[in-house]
């Protein structure tokens, strides 16, 4: 049985490096560890876009703490983190 935690990461889509800090910061201030990363095209409508990198056992939060700070995000994603 694969563990999710470590198996795969999560990750937040957004359409600019701007949002991506401001909720880099929103979700420190709320003690979830996030890392900025380049989203893969695949997930991607219109180009290039930005994402946070999160555990996945963090997904509720980063959900809950994204809108209530009125964040706007593309897209939510697992990512398999081999």
């Amino acid at each position: 049985m694969q563990n999710d935690f470590y198996s795969y990461v999560c990750l937040a889509v957004m359409g600019s490096m701007t949002q991506v800090l401001r909720a880099q910061k929103v979700l420190s201030d709320a003690a979830v560890r996030t890392e900025v990363v380049k989203a893969d095209s695949a997930h991607t409508r219109r180009g290039c876009a930005y994402a946070l990198s999160y555990p996945c056992s963090q997904e509720n939060n980063v959900r809950t703490v994204l809108s209530g700070a009125g964040i706007r995000v593309r897209d939510y994603y697992r990512e398999d983190a081999r």
